[in-house]
């Protein structure tokens, strides 16, 4: 026992002498490892469980924090060089490369698919990281989601987090439950759409028609960021419109309704704010305050809103679009006024108010505004009507004569419209906070700095998550580049690169990085750069999975080949790496499989296990319908049904089906990655009932 004793003492000296040797020469490199974000400002746990310490580790690194890849699909893999063979396909000229330039390709892919599967020590590691957060993955009993404003995590009761967002859909004003079948109903306002657009077809282009067309759309979906600062913790809803039948249609109208979304009063952004205030000067004393909309979106009237847009957009700005006035409204009515959504397996709609989430939504609340402000200002009563006014959105930024005239303003505001309610902060010791800035008042000259508020956790991107090198320098860049725009002084600029660059220690970063890219940002600002002209290139992206070394393997392989064959074109690469801790932990909403569109599906026959690989772009259960030889809207057999080799399988052996025979393999948002995706598992797993060996050629195999 003694000599037990000894033994583990000495290991453990040893392990102590060995950290502080490691310590001391992270320490030299600027990494000090002591410096961490602090754990209890970043993890928000108001549910019932107690994390462990292990738990508490990884989590602290935040949802957004990327792990190595631990297995890598073939056809999602070869898709992305498939989409490159298609890219520089279209961009040879001369069309006597091609060829020669798709073989190497599917070399370098073929090399890196295989070095890839020799990585073992790289899945061991994810898998090691990533063991403390098993149990909080597979408790049903917890939500975990990120906070409404800052970075963070935060843990809560799935029984809370469900009755605060029943408590928001019960407001009857705002929200209604649909009794109707999720599918009949989606089926419903699809076809509603498309007889719209079938009116429209000859004045917008086929391009156009196409893209606004709803087929296999999906409900939005209902979730809540808990406001972590607040009281009882409430929730800000969110609705996920991506997918529904008319979030294209919602994108298509932005642009239309643009110059009714700014005026005169109107900010872009706090660049452009703090270089406007610190250009005033006021010779007598001034009193700043900010005025903020309650609840804005759930709040902008929507037919009155929709009636302004409508009066308001000239006719000649429409025919750019090529609607009319007729045409223009009734589109705005079925984008705006059907915001369709799930919670809880029921659906909902929401009846007033545009919804959070809805690409439209930026674009009402801003049409509202613009459309009101210039008359309350112009209507405003000389005694108490401020000197200078911005706004950006909800946030407005106001000057006035006198402290006094504030709350007057205030209730001359709130009196205008009854759907519109304003709250307002007034200075404190000469200084107020607007947007990520905090301006003094000197007298009536004005200086801006970096404000933060108290969501703020200290959590950014982590030097050691498993992101491209140049993602993680862009952060630094980005806001070393901020507090230069924002900061009106040199004091200012001090404090606020002292504060980054703790900032940036504590998220894992070696302090020689922080400095040398500030020593060659100042550079850059103080150095007079002589302008230098080429010959200006086409600009292609090439998008590529991020896999660490390989993937900088393949961009220096890529380079070469393209720039050779393809000098009259700049080809910059896009990593990317979608596992991150969130989709690790993600608890989504369950769709009913045969309510899934844009996807690629397997059968498998119950009876003799023969296989078929096929694709869709509309629900699978349409899909599925029309493999049984029946209607997708009746459910009654055709007269003429279209060939289907599962149905030939199934009569010829008779080896019935159902439903649950087929599964989803993958998913896309564009055809055209449909068609390859399933050319690509066809030729991966050669089912026995295709009788096509791909759906579309292939370059890579």
């Amino acid at each position: 026992m003694r000599r037990r004793g000894l033994i583990n003492g000495n290991v453990e000296n040893k392990l102590r002498k060995v950290d502080s040797v490691h310590s001391k020469k992270l320490l030299h490199l600027g990494i000090d490892i002591k410096k961490k974000v602090d754990k209890n400002k970043v993890i928000f746990n108001f549910s019932n469980i107690i994390l462990t310490e292990e738990q508490k580790d990884v989590l602290s690194y935040g949802l957004d924090y990327c792990i190595p890849q631990t297995k890598l699909a073939f056809h999602k893999f070869y898709l992305y060089f498939e989409k490159l063979c298609s890219t520089i396909k279209n961009c040879d000229i001369y069309n006597n490369n091609f060829n020669n330039v798709a073989n190497n390709i599917t070399t370098i892919a073929n090399n890196t698919f295989i070095k890839f599967s020799h990585q073992r020590k790289q899945t061991r590691d994810s898998d090691a990281f990533l063991s403390p957060l098993h149990t909080l993955k597979n408790d049903n009993s917890i939500v975990i989601t990120k906070p409404d404003k800052g970075r963070g995590v935060v843990i809560v009761n799935k029984c809370d987090y469900k009755q605060k967002l029943m408590d928001i859909l019960n407001d009857q004003t705002k929200f209604k439950r649909i009794s109707t079948e999720i599918s009949t109903h989606l089926l419903y306002l699809e076809d509603k759409l498309n007889r719209l657009l079938r009116t429209i077809k000859s004045s917008i282009s086929l391009n156009t028609y196409n893209s606004l067309l709803s087929s296999g759309s999906r409900p939005g979906v209902l979730y809540g960021l808990p406001k972590v600062h607040k009281p009882n913790i409430p929730l800000r809803p969110i609705i996920s419109s991506i997918g529904t039948f008319n979030y294209n249609a919602a994108k298509f109208l932005v642009p239309v309704i643009s110059p009714l979304t700014t005026n005169h009063y109107t900010i872009d952004n706090s660049t452009a704010f703090a270089k406007e205030i610190t250009s005033l000067n006021y010779q007598n004393p001034v009193t700043m305050a900010s005025f903020d909309v309650e609840s804005l979106f759930t709040n902008v009237p929507l037919h009155e809103t929709t009636e302004l847009i409508v009066n308001n957009l000239n006719i000649s700005h429409l025919d750019k679009f090529g609607l009319d006035k007729v045409h223009f409204r009734k589109l705005l009515e079925i984008t705006a006024h059907h915001s369709v959504f799930c919670f809880d397996d029921c659906l909902y709609t929401q009846t007033d108010g545009v919804a959070m989430g809805s690409p439209l939504g930026p674009s009402y609340a801003n049409a509202f505004l613009c459309h009101h402000e210039q008359d309350w200002l112009e209507q405003c009563p000389l005694e108490f009507k401020p000197l200078h006014y911005r706004r950006y959105i909800d946030d407005t930024f106001l000057l006035f004569k006198h402290p006094s005239h504030v709350n007057l303003f205030l209730d001359y505001l709130n009196s205008k419209h009854p759907s519109i309610k304003f709250t307002c902060e007034i200075q404190k010791d000469n200084q107020l906070p607007f947007l990520d800035t905090i301006v003094t008042n000197n007298n009536g000259n004005f200086h801006t700095s970096i404000y933060r508020k108290p969501t703020f956790t200290g959590l950014g991107l982590h030097f050691l998550s498993f992101t491209p090198y140049i993602y993680k320098i862009n952060s630094v860049k980005t806001l070393i580049t901020r507090a230069y725009n924002v900061c009106s002084n040199w004091a200012a600029f001090h404090i606020e690169m002292s504060f980054l660059k703790n900032f940036f220690l504590t998220n894992g970063y070696p302090l020689y990085i922080f400095d040398k890219i500030t020593k060659t940002f100042l550079c850059k600002k103080f150095t007079d750069h002589q302008t230098v002209f080429t010959v200006k290139r086409d600009h292609k992206y090439v998008k590529l999975p991020y896999m660490g070394d390989l993937s900088c393997e393949i961009r220096k392989q890529l380079k070469v080949l393209l720039q050779n064959n393809y000098p009259q074109i700049k080809f910059t690469f896009v990593f990317s790496n979608t596992n991150t801790i969130a989709k690790f932990l993600k608890q989504p909403f369950n769709y009913s499989s045969d309510l899934c569109s844009n996807v690629v599906y397997l059968f498998t026959c119950p009876s003799c296990q023969a296989r078929y690989v096929g694709s869709t772009s509309r629900w699978l259960r349409h899909r599925i319908s029309e493999h049984k030889g029946k209607s997708f809207r009746t459910g009654l057999p055709l007269s003429k049904p279209s060939f289907s080799a599962i149905r030939e399988h199934s009569l010829q052996h008779s080896h019935p089906f159902s439903n649950t025979d087929f599964s989803i393999l993958s998913s896309h948002s564009s055809r055209q990655d449909l068609i390859t995706s399933e050319s690509l598992l066809i030729k991966k797993m050669k089912p026995e009932l295709n009788n096509i060996t791909t759906t579309t050629p292939l370059f890579t195999h």
